[in-house]
């Protein structure tokens, strides 16, 4: 398995997208745990709640993520994310015994 990682956002690498998805006007993949947008540039977002964890799917075709704490630059970062399809997944970490989502 192959994944990427932004924030508590894990892209993992899959080969085709699930039928039935209706593509997204939004450029923004999720608020993180401090409020900060996850957006991007180029690529084909479809979100769908398919349970608590994964929340969509991501086509990315020269694409670069944004967030304020997250990748290079000054003010609001950016990192590059290779081409491919991605399922979306919210980080989480074992604490205490139980699964906790990944605040950074």
């Amino acid at each position: 398995m192959k994944a990427y990682r932004h924030g508590e956002i894990a892209f993992i690498l899959t080969d085709k997208l699930p039928n039935n998805l209706e593509k997204s006007n939004s450029k923004e993949f999720l608020k993180g745990s401090h409020g900060n947008p996850h957006t991007y540039d180029n690529g084909e977002l479809y979100l769908k709640d398919v349970d608590d964890y994964i929340f969509g799917y991501f086509v990315a075709k020269n694409t670069k993520l944004y967030h304020k704490e997250h990748g290079e630059g000054q003010g609001i970062k950016e990192a590059k994310l290779p081409n491919g399809i991605y399922e979306l997944r919210r980080q989480v970490e074992f604490i205490n015994d139980e699964l906790k989502q990944v605040e950074d």
